[in-house]
């Protein structure tokens, strides 16, 4: 009998070992699948170079890219608009007319541009990424990659910052995970899980994700988003009720619901 018991633990602990466990990482997106690349900023230029980096990210990392000639049809197409905020049907549309398995849809965000007191400019930049299947419209991948660079001008600062997101976003994309940039300790920092209902796009889900990080969290990711309710998972370091506090002073669209220990659920009214 006591053999038995043996063979049972070692054989459990040898699973927990070979199968690995489900956590809030990403895995990375699925090879021999085309992708489509779209990215939207206030910036032309900004949007342009954030899909050039995120589409020669992937072709390194030995993936298939729709080409440049093929992407600028998308663009000009009337459901990319719509794919962009994640509407199922639109991406459905796209896929069969252009022929893409994924669609990488991204949102680049650079902050305006600080000097310091050596005339430097320092400027920080957000990429928000969400994959797609184009199937079926199923989320694969959603994550935010952010970086700060500095320039003798502002506009230098915020493309360095810019570029740098966006390849960290590809690795992100390659790899699997979040980005490690700019985190603390794990000693110093909590995880927490921001549940907001009455999210309408994947680009509102993702201006949750930059609100999380204006307010001072690292390693900001979209968890999931689904049925007008995005889950962000962040690191603070801090209460629960700080962060909920720190996150609705940030924006006067959203009210608390609920803290339930490291669950901090809010309404966008």
């Amino acid at each position: 009998m006591r053999k038995k018991i043996i063979t049972v633990l070692l054989a459990t602990l040898l699973i927990s070992i070979l199968i690995p466990s489900a956590g809030s990482g990403e895995g990375p997106l699925p090879k021999g699948k085309t992708i489509a690349v779209l990215v939207r900023s206030a910036s032309a230029q900004y949007s342009r170079s954030a899909e050039a980096i995120l589409i020669n990210g992937l072709i390194q990392g030995g993936y298939k890219a729709v080409d440049q000639k093929q992407l600028e049809s998308i663009r000009k197409n009337k459901a990319a608009v719509l794919a962009l905020d994640g509407d199922v049907d639109a991406i459905l549309k796209l896929s069969q007319t252009f022929g893409f398995n994924v669609l990488v849809s991204g949102r680049a965000t650079v902050h305006a541009p600080v000097k310091n007191e050596f005339g430097l400019f320092t400027a920080t930049a957000v990429v928000a990424i969400t994959a797609c299947r184009g199937a079926d419209g199923r989320q694969l991948f959603a994550d935010t990659a952010s970086a700060k660079e500095i320039g003798y001008t502002g506009n230098e600062a915020g493309q360095k910052a810019l570029e740098s997101a966006a390849r960290e976003a590809a690795r992100m994309m390659i790899e699997g995970g979040s980005s490690g940039a700019g985190g603390t300790s794990s000693a110093q920092t909590q995880f927490f899980e921001i549940e907001v209902t009455g999210i309408r796009s994947f680009a509102e889900a993702h201006s949750i994700v930059e609100l999380c990080s204006r307010a001072g969290c690292q390693n900001s990711s979209l968890s999931r988003f689904s049925g007008g309710k995005a889950v962000v998972k962040a690191s603070w370091p801090g209460s629960a009720d700080s962060l909920a506090s720190a996150i609705v002073q940030g924006r006067n669209d959203l009210s608390m619901d609920s803290v339930e220990g490291n669950r901090i659920k809010l309404i966008r009214q």
